[in-house]
């Protein structure tokens, strides 16, 4: 391959609004965590007893984006994951991350571009806040605990139905 064959595989904040050529281009710039929180209202009587019974773990998930710069393609895409344990109705610990990425998403078709918002950004995301939750839940001196799979195809599905029944929603969340 020739240098005149070669195309730019770099972009970032001062990249061009559509590439020469017109194509699509899907790009990770930045991961980064805006928020992060951890409680653990039953320390440390829970240590003390240490009881018999299995505690339940419900996770929740969001995702929301927010275009930054329409011209450049620059988007935030912002996955939300919150784990609750709990024990006999006591909540043992509360987990919540808040991971981010700052993608550069063109495309000609806006609805290619919201899916990829709401299915390939929070599935690059998953295994950060994943990492995240399960620090802190360790940190906390509680059992490990690894989040599953996520299916956000699924979710964008049902996201699109909600809004079919409902009239379009700018919200952009989903709830697992």
């Amino acid at each position: 391959m020739n240098d005149s064959d070669r195309k730019d595989q770099t972009a970032g904040p001062e990249a061009t609004p559509a590439d020469a050529s017109g194509t699509a281009r899907f790009e990770l710039l930045s991961i980064y965590t805006r928020d992060i929180s951890f409680e653990a209202p039953s320390l440390p009587q829970i240590l003390i007893e240490r009881p018999s019974e299995n505690p339940a773990n419900q996770v929740d998930f969001r995702v929301e984006h927010k275009v930054l710069n329409s011209e450049q393609g620059l988007t935030e895409v912002r996955l939300g994951v919150t784990v609750t344990c709990t024990l006999n109705s006591q909540t043992l610990y509360l987990a919540e991350v808040e991971q981010c990425g700052l993608f550069l998403i063109r495309h000609s078709d806006p609805g290619t571009i919201e899916k990829t918002m709401d299915i390939a950004c929070p599935n690059i995301l998953l295994p950060f806040a994943r990492e995240q939750v399960a620090s802190l839940i360790a940190k906390g001196n509680f059992p490990p605990f690894l989040i599953a799979p996520i299916n956000f195809e699924q979710a964008y599905q049902d996201k699109l139905k909600q809004q079919a029944g409902q009239g379009r929603d700018s919200n952009h969340q989903l709830q697992s």
